[in-house]
């Protein structure tokens, strides 16, 4: 992607690509501002730096840092599913100061249009647009935690953003991945999530969605699950009801 398009605020894109990059540490260093308890996933943001890793077969990956006013405001991390015709965004987020001023909502835009242009470089027509995993605001341990986690979902929302009707729960880490010792993250349990698609015009204009594909997209693709994995079984089990449901409705 040509990143001679400008933001907010003058803002710009700025990819970190591969393992020398001058980028590399500064995006680790935001990362770990932005998302404090999360930097035990630092080995997964260095491997999606390489744009394509052993350890993600099935996808294309992209890191990038967001500029404005002169300094590094935010970092994005998602990927390309290349056995399918969407995406899977992992991680977006922006300094405090940076925050409200719609580098959010450009950001998804310019997501979309990467996905589109790594959809026709593996021989599909376009991307649909691509998936998120947002924690449910019903979780939360506090009313603050409870707020923010609103907030973010409403985020999804204003952008397109469809919450899928599906029981989905989020894997800890991508299986087998040869970068992240399995004991690094042996406090880290399997969570309940809301499954958000964010369609691009191409997806939105589709007569109805894929939902099982969607679901062994992130599951198998993404997450290197095995089709017959318990998380799986569920998700399409409770699209079983739903259909079941409405075939039976008076």
């Amino acid at each position: 992607m040509l990143f001679d398009v400008t933001g907010p605020g003058g803002a710009t894109i700025h990819e970190v690509a591969g393992a020398d990059s001058p980028l590399l540490e500064t995006a680790c260093n935001l990362f770990e501002a932005i998302f404090p308890d999360e930097g035990r996933y630092l080995p997964y943001l260095r491997a999606c730096a390489l744009g394509q890793n052993r350890s993600h077969p099935n996808t294309y990956d992209h890191v990038w840092l967001v500029k404005q006013d002169g300094e590094w405001a935010g970092v994005r991390v998602f990927s390309y599913i290349t056995s399918r015709s969407f995406g899977h965004g992992a991680y977006v987020g922006l300094k405090s100061n940076h925050r409200g001023r719609g580098l959010g909502n450009w950001l998804v835009g310019q997501t979309l249009a990467q996905l589109d242009e790594d959809a026709r470089k593996f021989g599909k027509e376009g991307a649909i647009g691509y998936l998120v995993e947002v924690e449910r605001p019903m979780d939360a341990y506090n009313e603050e935690e409870r707020e923010y986690r609103r907030k973010r979902l409403g985020f999804h929302r204003r952008c397109g953003g469809i919450v899928l009707p599906i029981s989905y729960t989020e894997p800890v880490m991508i299986e087998g991945v040869h970068y992240l010792d399995p004991a690094n993250l042996h406090d880290e349990e399997p969570r309940p999530m809301h499954l958000v698609f964010i369609p691009s015009k191409l997806g939105a204009s589709l007569p109805h969605l894929d939902l099982a594909d969607l679901v062994h997209g992130t599951y198998v693709d993404v997450y290197r699950l095995q089709p017959d994995h318990e998380f799986i079984r569920k998700s399409l089990s409770f699209l079983k009801e739903i259909v079941y449901d409405r075939n039976n409705e008076i």
